[in-house]
C-alpha cells in the first residue's frame, strides 16, 4: 500500500471510517483521559492473558478483508498458544460498547478491532478497560502499551500481480474494478498499472469504480466488470469487499458465455465463488497472522506499539497466491520482481489518492 505515513484502510469517506479529525483525536484521548474524571481501574497491559479477541464489520463471507482477518486471528491465537474469540458481523453502529465488552471477557488480554473505522471507539474502550487495541492504517492514532496499528504495502502486491496479469492476456487490455475511493485500493492499482507496463509499456489499463463507498454493492461490482469485459479486457484485477462476489459472477457468466476472462482478487481466497477455479489467476492476499502474532508477542514483552504492523512482501504480509495458472514462467517473473522490490532495485509508485492514479494511468 502507502508509507506509515498514509491514511484508511477503509475509505475516509462513508460509514466505514470515521472522520480524519476523529481518529487522530485516538492519541489525545489516551494521553488526555486521566484528567477526565474517574481514572480506568485498569491502565497497563498484562502479559498473563490467555485470550485475545477479534471484532469484525461483517462475515467471512466476504472472500476479502474479513475472511483475512479472522483466519489471520486464528492463525496467531494457535502460534501463541491463545484461545480466540470473535465477535463478527457488528456493522459500524455502537462500535464502542461492544468493543469494550469484548475487552471486559475474562481472560481477554488484546483485542483486534478489525476496520479503521473502529479507530476511535477503540481507543475509548482502551482507555476504559486497560486491554491493548489493534486498529487498522492510521499510524498517528498509535499509543505504546495501548494502540497499536497495523498498515499495508499493498501496492507491492499489485504490481507482482500486474506481471502476472501482462503476461497472461490476449487482447493487451485490462481491468480494474474499485469498489470505493480508499487509499489501498488506489495504492494497489497504481502497482498494478506499474507492474503490468514494466512486461508491456503499451499496454492498456482501463479502471472502472463503483462509488466512493460501494464496498458492498455487488450488484454495482459485477456491472463494472461487465462493461469493462464488453471494452475487451480479458484480466480484470477487483477491489471491492462484498462488491468481489459481483466482479467474481461478472467474470464466471462472461466465461460461461465462451469469453476467455480471467480474475485477480484481493485480499483473500476466492476460488470456491466460481464455476471453473481456473477463472482466477491469482488473489493478491493480506496474510495477518504474522502481524497478529508479533503484536501478542510485543504485548507479553512490554513493547507494543512502538511502531506499525505493516504487512509487505518481506514479511510475507502481501503474497501472490498460488494457482495452476500462475505459470512457472509467471513465478520465475514475479519471484525476480519480488527480490528487487525487497532490496531497492525496483520502486513501486505509491498512488495514495485518486488524483495519482489518474496521473499515473494516464502518464
Amino acid at each position: 500500500m502507502h508509507s506509515p505515513t498514509s491514511f484508511a484502510r477503509r475509505s475516509l469517506a462513508a460509514t466505514r471510517a470515521v472522520p480524519l479529525i476523529a481518529v487522530v483525536a485516538v492519541a489525545a484521548l489516551l494521553t488526555g483521559c486521566a484528567g477526565r474524571g474517574t481514572a480506568p481501574a485498569n491502565t497497563s497491559a498484562k502479559s498473563d492473558f490467555t485470550t485475545v479477541t477479534i471484532v469484525t464489520p461483517a462475515t467471512e463471507s466476504d472472500h476479502g478483508w474479513n475472511q483475512m482477518g479472522l483466519a489471520g486471528a486464528k492463525a496467531a491465537a494457535k502460534a501463541t498458544s491463545l484461545t480466540l474469540t470473535s465477535d463478527t458481523n457488528v456493522g459500524y453502529d455502537n462500535t464502542q460498547t461492544i468493543l469494550t465488552q469484548a475487552a471486559q471477557k475474562s481472560g481477554v488480554g488484546f483485542v483486534i478491532a478489525h476496520a479503521s473505522g473502529f479507530g476511535q471507539a477503540a481507543a475509548s474502550a482502551n482507555a476504559k478497560t486497560g486491554v491493548p487495541f489493534l486498529i487498522t492504517d492510521v499510524p498517528t492514532a498509535q499509543v505504546k502499551d495501548k494502540i497499536g496499528v497495523i498498515t499495508f504495502s499493498a501496492q507491492q502486491g499489485g504490481y507482482l500481480a500486474g506481471i502476472a496479469a501482462a503476461m497472461t492476456t490476449k487482447t493487451n487490455k485490462l481491468g480494474i474494478a474499485i469498489s470505493a475511493d480508499d487509499v489501498n485500493w488506489f495504492t494497489m492499482s497504481g502497482g498494478f498499472i506499474a507492474g503490468a507496463k514494466s512486461v508491456n509499456p503499451s499496454i492498456h489499463v482501463d479502471v472502472a469504480y463503483i462509488g466512493a463507498a460501494a464496498y458492498d454493492d455487488s450488484a454495482g461490482g459485477k456491472k463494472v466488470v461487465q462493461q469493462l469485459i464488453a471494452a475487451g479486457d480479458d484480466v480484470i484485477f477487483g477491489m471491492g469487499d462484498g462488491a468481489t462476489v459481483g466482479y467474481v459472477a461478472a467474470v464466471d457468466e462472461a466465461n460461461q458465455a465462451g469469453n476467455k476472462v480471467k480474475y485477480i482478487a484481493d485480499i483473500g481466497d476466492v476460488s470456491d465463488l466460481v464455476t471453473n477455479p481456473n477463472e482466477v489467476l491469482t488473489s493478491v492476499l493480506w496474510v495477518f497472522d504474522g502481524a497478529y502474532s508479533q503484536a501478542i508477542n510485543d504485548i507479553k514483552a512490554g513493547k507494543f506499539a512502538t511502531a506499525p504492523y505493516n504487512l509487505d512482501l518481506k514479511n510475507g504480509g502481501i503474497k501472490l497466491q498460488k494457482t495452476a495458472d500462475m505459470t512457472s514462467d509467471i513465478t520465475a517473473a514475479t519471484t525476480k520482481a519480488q527480490k528487487g522490490i525487497e532490496d531497492g532495485s525496483i520502486t513501486v509508485p505509491d498512488t495514495s489518492t485518486k488524483a495519482d492514479l489518474t496521473a499515473l494511468l494516464n502518464g
